[in-house]
């Protein structure tokens, strides 16, 4: 077990030092830093029901550099000025975001949750990438503030907290290049994306063609077949998503009706790579899900060793979105659901104290939101609460 255990080890007084650079302040008063770290613990969490068993938190990593970009980008994934730590890593403003995101949890759970952190407690996992292992540590620093005797350093409040790795989230082979290392699932994704093409092709062409003289890309080309078709798709995402999460100028082609018109193909085609079908679906996240609901049925037994209240998974947006699927939420219109970087899944066991029941409320956190607040979900085909054995019947197909 200690072979495979993975330590992150971010300090949680670096992280504000880049919160305070990002805010233009240019000398951070340490000690008022340090002090607004510590919550009260007095004080209840939003969400610290008597009620409350169990709970399971799923995040997408922070915001972090292109995986690729067009030939005549300006913000080249490479280009250290904009990306200095790299292509695909986690950015500065990734650190701070997934801090913030681990208090607004300790904000919601404090009081179900010990401000200590014990293992017997709370167990935190993550794939194996850099950037949702670091995700992770910045999420514990600011869950975990360290207090009393974990206090190491009254001007660092912050200790390491252990992440370990799982084996159970197959969302990558999602992507186009790594389906068909899955052949049935290889099958699905062909004809799930194959579809969203043929319905959403003129669409695409006339989107692409008008990018055609900025970026210098033929795309004519690329639509010989639905893995390169859909990797274009990607490519165009990759080469303004992240710039506009960082903040930084767009060039002046990117109007709002070509990022609207993106944001809107890329969400179906995302979608149709994940959960076009109930093999995707199963393939994705299936024994991610199987996990949770054996840990909530020995909950329900008295049987859970340890007995924790909460589980954290740091992962991915197809993570999030294959979880999605299990829930029946394949198809959002409003946008919110569409796993931005930041972005929290949420799953809490209850129990009725007049019927002795166990029910299930799932919800929701949009990374891009300012206040950062949950949004309950309703589970198609069953009513909110849901009753947990009705939510067993129901995903049971998955896995």
């Amino acid at each position: 077990m200690s072979a495979c255990l993975i330590w992150i080890c971010v300090p949680t007084l670096a992280v504000l030092l880049i919160f305070y650079s990002l805010t233009d302040v240019s000398k951070p008063d340490v000690d008022g830093v340090i002090a607004s770290t510590i919550w009260s613990t007095n004080t209840l969490g939003a969400r610290a029901a008597p009620t409350l068993q169990l709970v399971f938190i799923f995040t997408r990593h922070g915001s972090r550099g292109p995986t690729f970009t067009y030939p005549s980008c300006p913000y080249h994934p490479l280009n250290t000025n904009y990306w200095p730590n790299g292509w695909m890593a986690l950015t500065a403003r990734g650190h701070v975001q997934m801090y913030k995101l681990g208090l607004k949890f300790r904000s919601l759970y404090n009081g179900f949750l010990h401000h200590i952190y014990h293992p017997k407690d709370f167990q935190a996992n993550s794939t194996l990438f850099a950037r949702t292992m670091i995700s992770a540590g910045q999420f514990l620093a600011g869950l975990f503030p360290s207090r009393g005797y974990q206090l190491w350093n009254k001007y660092l409040p912050w200790q390491p907290v252990p992440v370990y790795p799982t084996y159970k989230d197959h969302q990558k082979i999602a992507y186009a290049l790594l389906t068909t290392k899955c052949p049935r699932f290889h099958e699905a994704w062909y004809k799930s994306v194959a579809r969203f093409f043929l319905k959403y092709r003129k669409n695409i062409t006339d989107l692409l063609e008008y990018a055609k003289p900025f970026t210098k890309i033929e795309f004519d080309e690329s639509f010989n077949d639905t893995e390169s078709s859909w990797m274009t798709m990607y490519t165009m995402w990759e080469s303004f998503f992240p710039i506009i999460e960082e903040g930084i100028p767009l060039p002046s082609w990117m109007d709002e009706v070509y990022q609207r018109n993106m944001t809107f193909l890329t969400s179906k085609a995302m979608r149709a790579a994940s959960v076009g079908s109930d093999t995707q679906i199963r393939y994705i996240e299936g024994v991610y899900f199987k996990e949770i609901m054996n840990l909530m049925s020995a909950k329900i037994e008295g049987t859970l060793r340890p007995n924790r209240k909460m589980f954290y998974f740091s992962g991915h947006d197809f993570t999030l979105l294959g979880l999605q699927g299990v829930l029946g939420l394949t198809y959002d219109p409003t946008g919110h659901l569409d796993a931005r970087t930041g972005s929290a899944l949420i799953f809490e066991l209850h129990k009725d104290m007049q019927t002795e029941k166990f029910y299930v409320e799932v919800l929701y956190i949009d990374g891009s939101s300012p206040d950062k607040a949950p949004l309950e979900l309703i589970i198609p085909g069953c009513d909110s609460p849901c009753d947990f054995h009705l939510l067993s019947n129901i995903t049971e197909k998955y896995y």
